[in-house]
């Protein structure tokens, strides 16, 4: 019997999510796994080191992309597993890699599934699966998060279309494995170890979390005209061809800035900052995924 511990943001797993993942549980002959409860997402990467030390085998966090990405800092390269019960409102780490939803199919996954591992990345100092930015997507994530619990997926789409409008051009420096890539004015600087965005958009159609480095994009559009056009190019996977997105990928990224700016992390902002760090951290993450995955 596989050694499980649920990390659980019980703010974020409802009512009948849990009362249905306790069910399949039990039915799996898990019913007495320790259950880890935390009330902010951060404290879910202690709970899952904590879960770690005490032997588990397999971390199950339940929560939002936050939860998801403190609890995926807590296994990586443990050579635990992490399997997720997305709860939140973009859930982009779930959708990214196609993970089961249903409780019945996460825990079947967990007792019976794969183990592929995946890299993940560091971004000053903190782990991120999906992706690191600052500018226009930090900007968009930060002005979402008051109104994404009454407003849902909607909120992005309204934070993103006034910053879209107004967003400034800063003075940076991208340097991608020790090699000047960009230098000049930006409104974005997008770094991705997945590919899809809210709402299924890919921001990097041919990234993968299993190739050993990162996609990177610099994005000089400023206006909502600019913008489309950006919008435009990544519904038609054409990014590449927009005079507006400068792409490359590596294992090294400093990104130095002209006064300090908004930063985020897996949909999360994450304070402010004139300079970013990230580095590629090579098949890192054990997941728990389908056996037909």
């Amino acid at each position: 019997m596989v050694a499980l511990t649920v990390v659980s943001h019980e703010r974020k797993l409802g009512r009948k999510q849990r009362q249905k993942l306790q069910a399949a549980l039990v039915e799996a002959g898990l019913g007495d796994v320790p259950w880890r409860g935390v009330g902010k997402a951060r404290k879910a990467e202690q709970a899952a080191r904590e879960a770690v030390a005490d032997g588990a085998e397999v971390v199950l966090v339940c929560g939002g992309d936050g939860t998801v990405r403190a609890g995926a800092a807590g296994v990586v390269d443990t050579g635990a597993a992490l399997a997720v019960l997305p709860a939140g409102t973009a859930n982009l780490f779930a959708t990214a890699l196609e993970l089961p939803t249903d409780p019945v199919e996460i825990v079947a996954a967990i007792t019976a599934g794969a183990r592929p591992v995946i890299d993940t990345g560091v971004c000053n100092d903190q782990t991120f699966t999906v992706m690191a930015g600052t500018g226009f997507d930090a900007a968009m994530v930060d002005d979402a998060d008051a109104r994404k619990e009454r407003l849902g997926v909607a909120a992005y789409f309204r934070a993103a279309v006034g910053n879209a409008r107004h967003r400034q051009p800063v003075p940076m420096t991208v340097t991608v494995d020790g090699e000047t890539f960009f230098e000049g004015e930006a409104t974005c600087v997008l770094v991705g170890n997945l590919g899809t965005l809210t709402s299924g958009l890919q921001a990097f159609p041919d990234a993968s979390p299993t190739d050993g480095v990162l996609d990177v994009a610099v994005i000089t559009a400023r206006g909502l005209r600019d913008w489309a056009d950006v919008l435009w190019r990544m519904v038609r996977h054409q990014q590449h061809r927009s005079g507006h997105a400068h792409m490359t990928q590596g294992g090294e990224i400093a990104v130095d800035m002209k006064g300090k700016h908004r930063m985020e992390l897996d949909g999360g902002a994450k304070g402010t900052t004139d300079a970013l760090h990230i580095t590629v951290r090579p098949q890192s993450l054990r997941l728990c995924v389908p056996a037909d995955s």
